[in-house]
């Protein structure tokens, strides 16, 4: 058995000081806390790897429909104005869906991201994004 110094003696000195060890583990904690990773909901997207790759150029342009997103909120396919659960019906009707999106840059992020949702739950896949080229662009 280890006998320890009574503490008025010059030897009570040699006790170890635990307060260090406490700072140091309560760093470490801190620094696991800050840098865990926290599980994002995110769906996945399977993107083509190159424009050759892709099924959009087996078919026929003029099957492809425009669906566009404007400024404040409201859906167009085909120049005709729908609400979202009437795209959701017109996307239905048609098995081989190819589209051309037009969004807005204003537009809400929420019916985009709806939007995306729709697309994936139908299995659409033939989705190109149309762009207006910008000068800065490569």
């Amino acid at each position: 058995m280890i006998r320890l110094p009574p503490a008025n003696t010059a030897n009570a000195s040699l006790l170890p000081d635990l307060t260090p060890l406490l700072d140091v583990i309560f760093i470490v904690l801190v620094f696991f806390l800050l840098t865990a990773q926290v599980p994002l909901l995110q769906r996945p997207l399977d993107l083509p790897q190159d424009q050759r790759d892709s099924a959009s150029t087996a078919m026929v342009e003029s099957q492809r429909q425009l669906l566009e997103l404007d400024a404040s909120g409201h859906w167009r396919l085909d120049d005709q104005p729908l609400g979202f659960s009437e795209l959701t019906g017109a996307l239905q009707q048609h098995d081989q869906t190819a589209l051309d999106l037009a969004i807005d840059r204003q537009a809400p992020l929420a019916a985009f991201l709806d939007l995306i949702l729709l697309l994936q739950e139908q299995q659409i896949e033939d989705v190109r994004m149309l762009m207006e080229p910008t000068p800065d662009a490569p």
